[in-house]
């Protein structure tokens, strides 16, 4: 246990003794651990770092006159015996109308994406968002229907790497005409239909089509790269087609691909010619597309716990999601501008990055479809592979009429239009 736990360290020296670190680096994960971040974790442990020195109840970690370093208040070993095996998990926000009532509420995720000005379809009602508070949402209502569709966490499992490059490379047996296994077999009929109005991309192909129907202009784009990926890539290539033209875009995405949706044709060929699918610059565009500084907030508050720095409460008196999030946006703030180098702060950007948009997947990616063979398609109707991508987007409209039945009347007119 903590309590128990001592390090021994010469009084007021910044470093500890060579075989203990010695001992340290022999374990797999900390086998790289640079002398800097150590001396770090030791000074947060001991006085709360740059930004809390100066305040006693952060130093949990004290070294006694034999300078033998060991916590010695019982009410801190306490809690991080409690903290042993915590398991955090996204909180719900409730979202509310500026002057009116409280409509439901969504997963933290979601909401932490969005910049005040975005628009999405919750409860079958667009909202344009305005800003979040206190875990709480506040909306008001948009003059039209685009946006993006919230999603619960637990449907967002995505395609791991492995199983994504497989499925391209059944595509591309498709492709030529091999459809082995009873699988293939029954999906021959729509394959044969999305032959014959757009293509069967290949493992070395980036299919994009380009339909116009009465919503407007879609563009929909198919990497086969995982749910995740496509979240981070439609953001992404909507905030680089904007800076070659002032557009507004909804988004839908699943498994296989995303949609990009605009009332007016999209300048695809001036972004590719500007470097759509340049893999250079990542971070920036990510940070500057997604609102990456609200999301590491939110992410914050999981790293907070862990390192002590708020406590949820014991058992039937613990405290709300609310709390716990007002709490660590005070540490986030205050690390931010007084301790510019908090290493839990840059855990925090780094968790957002590749647990919630798996940027160094997102780069290979871009690296992969970069020098893929480019194919644009211009079909006169919806193709079978991003018939899924309409359905995500009208899934959330308010309308008498069940999901199923309209999916099953948009399904019928495409199998007439299929013969």
């Amino acid at each position: 246990m903590l309590a128990q736990h001592v390090v021994t360290i010469a009084v007021g020296e910044g470093f500890i003794p060579s075989e203990l670190l010695t001992e340290i680096r022999t374990t797999e994960a900390f086998g790289d651990l640079p002398d800097g971040e150590w001396e770090w974790v030791l000074s947060f442990v001991s006085n709360g770092g740059e930004a809390l020195r100066g305040y006693p109840e952060y130093s949990k970690v004290v070294a006694d006159e034999n300078g033998r370093w060991r916590v010695q208040d019982r009410t801190i070993a306490r809690r991080h015996r409690m903290g042993i095996g915590t398991i955090v998990s996204d909180a719900h926000i409730v979202v509310q109308y500026l002057r009116g009532r409280r409509i439901g509420s969504v997963e933290e995720s979601f909401i932490a994406r969005l910049s005040p000005g975005d628009r999405f379809i919750f409860a079958g009602t667009p909202l344009e968002f305005v800003r979040v508070r206190d875990m709480v949402a506040w909306v008001r209502r948009a003059p039209n229907v685009q946006g993006s569709i919230p999603r619960w966490m637990g449907s967002r499992l995505p395609l791991s790497g492995e199983l994504a490059a497989a499925i391209r490379s059944r595509l591309g047996e498709a492709e030529r005409g091999d459809f082995r296994g009873h699988e293939m077999e029954a999906l021959r009929p729509i394959l044969d239909v999305q032959g014959r109005w757009s293509r069967i991309p290949g493992p070395d192909d980036f299919l994009i089509e380009r339909v116009k129907t009465r919503e407007g202009h879609h563009l929909f784009l198919f990497p086969f790269e995982g749910r995740l990926v496509h979240e981070g890539l439609a953001a992404l290539f909507a905030w680089r087609m904007s800076r070659v033209r002032p557009i507004t875009f909804s988004m839908s995405s699943n498994d296989y691909g995303f949609e990009l949706l605009s009332a007016e044709e999209a300048p695809l060929d001036e972004a590719l010619e500007k470097g759509l699918l340049d893999p250079g610059n990542l971070l920036e565009d990510i940070m500057s597309s997604l609102n990456a500084t609200e999301m590491a907030r939110r992410q914050f508050r999981e790293i907070a716990r862990v390192a002590g720095l708020v406590f949820p409460g014991y058992p039937r008196s613990g405290k709300s999601a609310r709390q716990l999030q007002a709490s660590s946006g005070l540490f986030f703030d205050v690390f931010t501008r007084y301790d510019a180098g908090n290493m839990l702060v840059t855990q925090a950007h780094r968790e957002v990055l590749e647990r919630q948009l798996e940027r160094t997947r997102l780069g290979h990616t871009l690296q992969r479809i970069s020098t893929a063979r480019l194919i644009v398609t211009h079909p006169r109707r919806t193709p079978p592979l991003a018939f899924p991508l309409l359905v995500d987007r009208n899934r959330e409209r308010l309308s008498s009429e069940k999901l199923v039945d309209r999916v099953r009347r948009m399904q019928r007119v495409l199998e007439r239009a299929a013969g």
